[in-house]
């Protein structure tokens, strides 16, 4: 994952975006700067798609962490008084359109992510935008539907 490192906002970083935001009446324009050096445990990162997108396939392929450990962290939380959850550990979980899947998204000034997974069928899709407020999740979803396939539909090789 050559271009992950956390976000300095001095530091020149090549690749780096600018990061938008729009106000009420549409207008697109540069978002609020944001020093996120002090959330660098919980979100203060830049990287790639290419790069999420191998931490992805690490992830599936059992590379980074033991397969027992990552379905553990995949396991959604069982609430006391029988409710249904969708989060587990720092991964929300879910069916969708017939799809198991886990992931994860996120958004600050400038920025809107969503980073998908199903494991079951080893696919998974990163969208990683410089606009803050994008339904990233939502296109995510779009995008996972038809590499998987819906049921009913031939999945994609």
């Amino acid at each position: 994952m050559a271009q992950t490192q956390f976000d300095d906002r001095f530091a020149v970083i090549p690749y780096r975006t600018r990061f938008y935001d729009k106000t009420e009446s549409g207008v697109v324009r540069n978002a609020d700067f944001l020093d996120s050096s002090y959330k660098i445990p919980g979100g203060g990162w830049l990287s790639s798609a290419e790069d999420m997108a191998r931490f992805e396939v690490a992830m599936v392929d059992d590379k980074l962490i033991r397969r027992a450990t990552r379905n553990l962290m995949w396991t959604t939380l069982k609430p006391t008084d029988g409710s249904q959850d969708d989060y587990a550990l720092g991964w929300g979980s879910g069916i969708e359109n017939g799809t198991k899947g886990v992931g994860h998204t996120g958004g600050q000034q400038g920025t809107s992510t969503a980073f998908l997974i199903a494991p079951e069928q080893r696919a998974g899709v990163v969208v990683l935008t410089n606009m803050e407020g994008v339904p990233a999740d939502k296109l995510a979803r779009q995008i996972l539907t038809i590499v998987v396939g819906a049921p009913g539909n031939k999945p994609r090789p």
